[in-house]
């Protein structure tokens, strides 16, 4: 468990700089950096008590709060391995995550009853030991889980030095953070891209983080509001853009948002209102940040370039990034990286500018036929749907055929959809297929779900159906709405 040192005594913890390491955007909210070493050192006391040491595995989950963030330094501090888990993980999907990872302890933080949005501050915390847990396999001092939009969530392993390398990318772009800051880290730390571009990024660059008391709005713009980089999700730019009017960002200058796809409409509210472009932060979890456009030049739909010292290809339109080890931490479980020679698929779907180098987002990997077959762009395809009034969200599912959920009120057909589409489209909406539903189901990461697998697993989509007896379909399409889905 070497590389795992690198949390050691010339940590993170201790490159902290200036009074403040933290607040929550309440005022009074604030932890100094020198608490932030102090807590540090006493959770990894309490923590080597209860046995954990070198190569122990140990999985946190919870509500995002400060005793999280130093529970995690303490267990790095002790050349452990973290399992981070999504706070939004409902009790069946923590329980498989748990079985799949098996750790030997995990540490469970407490926060307001049945409240996974807020940040906590200090909270309590339960640490139990689980029979069935194993030690440390491999070299990782942190596993996480990919979102599974496409497919079964992997185990994805980051050692310190992937870490590092990540960090000293983020360091070396032009406009990052710089020190003295505020940044505004809007999602949860557990996720991958708020935990290393924001807490982490912050961290190195002696900025300081400040985290939304809640996902509400108006909590979501008074972090905002006291900091000059805010890093966070589309949801959280659209919930800006339409805050309430009293908030200002006096003092913004750089805007990043990562995670999932920033569409037109909350980009062009984002900037008319506050004066600033969104840009751009792109990765995975097994790669981290991979492309950049954190000016927001390129605009929406856009990855940005690649990184320096990121080698990308693209294999029959869909990105490869190349990676010297599998980061995958139960080889067993997957195939490795695709493509051979350390090559890993992202899934995504890209066209690269020949002039700019600028990677521009078509969609995602969701079936054995490209989108190309189709002549459909599935992004287009979702940009045209929101446009409609009466639609609030659209994801297209491609495979055979192009299915494409579009969330809507009652009120919509699909025959509707279908004209609006032809009306922008042209004739390649003719292969398009609507189901109406309520609302897009989504992770626990809060990213759209595309598996088609899972989706008939929730009960959002069906699997092929054998013929069936006259009078039936009535009777299912009935059933299925009340369920929330319109057939």
């Amino acid at each position: 468990m070497s590389q795992q040192s690198w949390w050691g005594a010339h940590s993170l913890v201790h490159r902290a700089r200036g009074e403040v390491w933290a607040h929550t955007g309440r005022p009074g909210a604030e932890v100094g950096a020198a608490a932030l070493r102090a807590e540090t050192e006493r959770l990894a006391h309490i923590l080597r008590c209860y046995g954990i040491g070198p190569g122990s595995t140990v999985a946190l989950h919870g509500t995002p709060s400060f005793t999280q963030l130093w529970s995690l330094f303490a267990l790095w501090s002790l050349d452990a391995q973290v399992v981070l888990l999504e706070p939004r993980l409902g009790k069946a999907e923590r329980e498989a995550l748990l079985e799949l990872s098996a750790p030997q302890f995990v540490i469970t933080f407490g926060g307001p009853r049945g409240r996974e949005d807020v940040f906590a501050g200090e909270c309590e915390v339960l640490v139990r030991r689980r029979g069935n847990g194993r030690p440390a396999r491999t070299e990782h001092c942190l596993v996480q889980f990919s979102s599974g939009t496409t497919g079964r969530p992997k185990a994805v392993g980051r050692t310190g030095e992937s870490l590092r390398v990540e960090l000293d990318r983020l360091q070396a772009l032009v406009g990052m953070v710089r020190e003295g800051e505020r940044v505004a880290v809007l999602g949860p730390p557990a996720h991958s891209f708020f935990l290393v571009a924001g807490v982490l990024h912050a961290l190195r660059a002696g900025a300081c983080a400040v985290f939304p008391a809640t996902q509400e709005p108006d909590a979501l713009a008074e972090a905002a509001s006291r900091s000059h980089v805010v890093i966070g999700a589309p949801s959280h730019f659209a919930a800006l853009a339409h805050a309430d009017e009293r908030f200002r960002l006096p003092e913004l200058r750089l805007a990043v948002s990562g995670g999932d796809v920033l569409d037109q409409e909350t980009a062009g509210a984002f900037a008319r209102r506050y004066g600033v472009l969104v840009g751009q932060g792109y990765g995975t979890t097994e790669t981290g940040i991979l492309a950049t456009d954190l000016s927001g030049a390129a605009g929406p739909g856009t990855l940005g370039t690649p990184v320096p010292g990121v080698r990308t290809r693209i294999v029959g339109g869909v990105l490869q990034v190349h990676l010297p080890h599998s980061p995958y931490v139960f080889e067993e479980l997957y195939e490795g990286l695709s493509g051979g020679e350390g090559w890993m698929s992202t899934q995504d779907l890209v066209t690269r500018d020949p002039a700019t180098g600028v990677l521009r987002l078509r969609g995602r990997q969701s079936g054995p036929r490209s989108f190309a077959e189709h002549g459909v762009d599935p992004l287009r395809v979702e940009s045209v749907l929101r446009a409609h009034r009466d639609v609030t969200d659209a994801v297209v599912l491609g495979a055979d055929a192009l299915d494409v959920l579009v969330a809507c009120g009652d009120g919509l057909t699909r025959t509707d959809l279908g004209a609006w589409c032809h009306r922008f489209l042209g004739p390649s909406a003719a292969s398009l297929r609507y189901r109406l539903v309520s609302e897009l189901p989504r992770t626990a990461s809060g990213k759209v779900l595309r598996d088609r697998d899972r989706l008939h697993g929730r009960g959002w989509f069906p699997c092929p159906a054998a013929p069936r007896p006259a009078g039936k379909e009535r009777d299912e399409s009935d059933e299925g709405r009340r369920r929330g889905v319109h057939t």
